[in-house]
């Protein structure tokens, strides 16, 4: 008798997997692994040695990275020229995973700093354009402490800005 086939494969993958396109599969997945962790589940190379696919873990999560290919539409945030989503990453020390992603080629789209919904984080750019929101879950405050929190976070933000000429 056959085996039967799981059509939604749980062992290997959740209900949404993220799948990146970048301009080197083995650099990004180098990239992926040291700043944030992740490990790596294996590399598919095509006929010419070039690796055409990886598929990193953490925490149960799976990331797919795919090589550009122009002529098939597939290109980085990079080359596009920004990142139409972002990424949001829990981790246990932000400002380490921060530090750490800048060290390896990232650049940082502002301090880490403590949030309104209770996360400190920290947003990078990686090397192939992605926006990464690293956080660190620290409290939970209640939806009026969050509206509260929120309006102040706001306002200092605006007269920060105002005050930087921005």
């Amino acid at each position: 008798m056959p085996k039967k086939i799981d059509p939604l494969n749980k062992k290997l993958y959740s209900a949404i997997t993220t799948m990146l396109t970048v301009s080197d599969v083995k650099a990004a997945t180098a990239f992926y692994q040291k700043a944030f962790g992740f490990t790596k589940r294996g590399i598919m190379n095509g006929a010419d040695g070039k690796a055409v696919h990886a598929e990193l873990t953490h925490r149960g999560s799976t990331l797919m990275l795919g090589p550009e290919m122009p002529q098939m539409g597939s290109r980085s945030a990079k080359s596009v020229g920004a990142s139409p989503s972002s990424l949001y990453l829990l981790t246990e020390n932000v400002d380490k995973v921060v530090a750490k992603a800048l060290k390896l080629g990232a650049t940082s789209k502002g301090p880490v700093m403590d949030m309104f919904w209770g996360d400190r984080t920290g947003t990078v750019v990686d090397p192939d354009g992605y926006v990464w929101m690293v956080a660190t879950h620290k409290a939970e405050p209640t939806p009026q402490e969050m509206q509260k929190r929120m309006k102040e976070q706001m306002n200092s933000q605006a007269a920060a800005a105002a005050g930087s000429g921005s």
